[in-house]
């Protein structure tokens, strides 16, 4: 029988759009992190992680569709962010 574990609860709240902040918890913990918002309508996001501040080493990033996307691609993450 196959175990499915249950995404986290994510608090919308706790995105924060153009705000540093460093991942504590989950997926890339220790890296930073930059949400972009892009100007679609409606916005799509881009994430930025990085190991340091200025996300020029070991860093990525990701195109999320729209805000409930985001919230899923922070669930599935399992990310804990200290926003700065």
């Amino acid at each position: 029988m196959r175990r499915y574990h249950q995404l986290p609860e994510v608090d919308f709240r706790m995105i924060r759009i153009g705000v540093l902040g460093r991942i504590m918890e989950g997926d890339e913990a220790g890296k930073f992190v930059l949400i972009k918002e892009l100007p679609d309508a409606p916005p799509s996001y881009l994430v930025l992680t990085g190991a340091d501040e200025e996300f020029k080493r070991s860093g990525g990033d990701e195109w999320v569709e729209d805000y409930p996307s985001l919230i899923s691609f922070f669930q599935e993450a399992r990310w804990v962010v200290e926003w700065r």
